[in-house]
């Protein structure tokens, strides 16, 4: 929304208190999931869903290339992030949720995490993760990408994929959009060997 320049209206949501299970959120997103978006009477409750509902109903600034074969690019990235969605949640999930997970498989999950990096080094050459413009597909893999960062990995091995996560990190809209808490805490190190 930021990148489209919509007004909008954000409700955080403390996780730690179970505000996504709560009757509200429920109400509009049966899975309790976030985040939800709610525009008018149409509620759509899965982030790649609003993504292109958004770029759709306010076609103003569109975020989808105009060309049939950078559309159908864009349109792979942005399906192509649930697998870096996965990857990067599965180690963060094991970390977060157990303060002593089993070694084996932490590691299995970051030589997981490390093959879709490399996947995603190479498609970030250009720029971005669909070419030289930021695109819908940007917007689904960003979050992801600035959560290895978050997480600690140094991306030593992915050159690319590095300089893509300080020019996204850089963008004003993610800048003003990323979690208020990781501005104000450290970040972790469990990445820190990717």
């Amino acid at each position: 929304m930021e990148e489209k320049g919509l007004s909008y209206e954000s409700k955080m949501l403390q996780f730690s208190k179970k505000e996504h299970k709560g009757p509200e959120i429920m109400a509009l997103n049966p899975r309790g999931q976030v985040p939800t978006l709610v525009d008018g009477d149409i509620i759509v409750g899965e982030s790649l869903a609003a993504l292109l509902y958004l770029d759709d109903a306010y076609p103003e600034h569109p975020l989808l290339p105009s060309s049939k074969k950078e559309r159908a690019l864009a349109y792979q990235r942005l399906v192509e992030s649930s697998n870096l969605q996965e990857k990067v949640s599965g180690v963060i999930r094991l970390k977060m949720f157990n303060p002593n997970p089993d070694p084996a498989d932490v590691q299995k999950a970051k030589e997981a995490l490390k093959g879709e990096l490399k996947y995603w080094d190479e498609h970030t050459k250009g720029g971005f993760v669909a070419g030289s413009e930021f695109t819908l597909a940007d917007a689904a893999v960003g979050p992801f990408a600035l959560a290895l960062k978050r997480f600690g990995a140094t991306l030593k091995e992915f050159p690319h994929l590095a300089k893509y996560v300080e020019t996204v990190g850089a963008r004003p809209s993610f800048q003003k959009t990323s979690p208020p808490h990781w501005k104000d805490s450290p970040n972790q190190d469990w990445l820190n060997d990717l």
